[in-house]
């Protein structure tokens, strides 16, 4: 019986294998003829073909499918992958960021070690060394928390790229030794603009993920509420009106008065989802509120009454 079956998956591997006539885009449409197989069939067709196919096009495709079975007996599959190649880095780039991203969504942990060696590798791609970043930041195990925080810290480090995602990753850990790096990248970057927008962006949104050290968190996301971009001070909104403090509403509303309508409109929404509709509807009997974000008020509250209607039309 067990020879029957080694049989019947070696016959299935055959068929879909690149033959001396084929093209690689007809052995990719093969490969949604997988979904007619049991999962056990299909896992196994996908594991064996990987160790066997050279075509990066094809090679790319078949993790695509691995992706979307998520069985942990193509997790080892799927590292040598990640970490091959090494004669041919350029030509197989694709098919290794496809392979960080995909060990990333299945969340397998003895997959940190690997996706680490390949992020602090700097001979390697930025964009296979960010993927891998993004890759330990959903795994979210806090082994990866230092060597995620020496590449924000990485003066030398290039890539600002790699940095952003590293700081994301970060977030989505949420451990609590990552709160005063993720502070410095603010710091360092004061003034800076343009360039280190997004990766002040990226901290910032991070910090607001963190529950740890509120005080310090507090203090440098009020510092960069005068950041010089808009985009920034944005974002520093966004992330303060996350945080459970008496404080924050009033430095909320100081920004309605920002010169960028943007932030304005910004703070208005974030005082909204924060403290509710009858706290903005107060805001309207103030003098000085400023006519965009008086309209802004006005637009939410419009939507909120279109959504109450709604609701009623389609009771449940």
């Amino acid at each position: 019986m067990q020879n029957d079956k080694l049989e019947r998956f070696k016959t299935l591997t055959e068929e879909f294998l690149l033959q001396q006539d084929e093209t690689p885009d007809s052995v990719i449409k093969k490969l949604q003829n997988l979904k007619k197989l049991e999962k056990q069939e299909a896992v196994y067709v996908l594991n064996y073909i990987a160790g066997m196919e050279q075509n990066p096009k094809i090679l790319s495709a078949i993790v695509k499918e691995m992706g979307k079975y998520r069985d942990q007996s193509s997790v080892q599959v799927l590292i040598n992958l990640l970490t091959g190649f090494k004669e041919n880095r350029e030509q197989y780039l694709d098919v290794r960021i496809t392979t960080a991203t995909t060990l990333g969504n299945m969340k397998d942990e003895s997959a940190i070690v690997p996706l680490m060696y390949v992020m602090n590798d700097k001979e390697e791609s930025y964009r296979l060394r960010l993927w891998a970043a993004d890759a330990l930041g959903k795994i979210g195990n806090s082994q990866a928390v230092v060597p995620l925080i020496r590449i924000v810290s990485d003066e030398e480090e290039k890539s600002v790229y790699l940095k952003e995602s590293a700081a994301k990753a970060l977030g989505m850990i949420g451990d609590e030794r990552a709160v005063d790096s993720l502070i410095d990248i603010l710091e360092t970057q004061k003034g800076m603009v343009d360039k280190f927008n997004y990766l002040k962006e990226k901290a910032i949104e991070a910090l607001g993920r963190l529950t740890h050290k509120k005080d310090k968190r507090i203090q440098a996301l009020k510092n960069v509420l005068h950041d010089e971009s808009p985009h920034v001070r944005s974002s520093a909104i966004e992330a303060l009106s996350e945080v459970d403090d008496e404080s924050i509403t009033s430095l909320i509303e100081l920004m309605m008065y920002d010169d960028n309508e943007g932030v304005a409109k910004t703070a208005v929404c974030a005082l909204f989802y924060r403290e509710g509709k009858d706290y903005i509807v107060s805001l309207l009997r103030r003098d000085d509120l400023p006519a965009v974000c008086r309209n802004e008020i006005m637009e939410l509250l419009e939507e909120e009454q279109d959504e109450d209607e709604e609701d009623e039309d389609y009771p449940e």
